[in-house]
């Protein structure tokens, strides 16, 4: 009985893990320092006109987020 408990816990932990998706990292978007701060698909790139480094798909500007765009010279 107290197998089939057991093996019925690990089941669901697994089966919850698996839905939940991929997990750490920060957002699109999101202010960063090294590349392992970044979702898989992201990287840890400075843009232009903005201090600090974004986690930015590659190239940056194909995204839709803010801190992802190039800010102009005086802007």
């Amino acid at each position: 009985m107290f197998r089939k408990t057991v093996f019925g816990v690990m089941a669901a932990a697994c089966v919850l893990a698996a839905c939940a998706g991929p997990t750490g990292g920060k957002g699109e978007g999101d202010s960063c320092t090294t590349a392992d701060d970044c979702a898989d698909d992201l990287q840890c790139q400075p843009i232009t006109g903005r201090s600090g480094d974004y986690c930015c798909p590659a190239p940056a500007d194909s995204s839709d987020k803010p801190n992802c765009q190039a800010q102009p010279d005086g802007g």
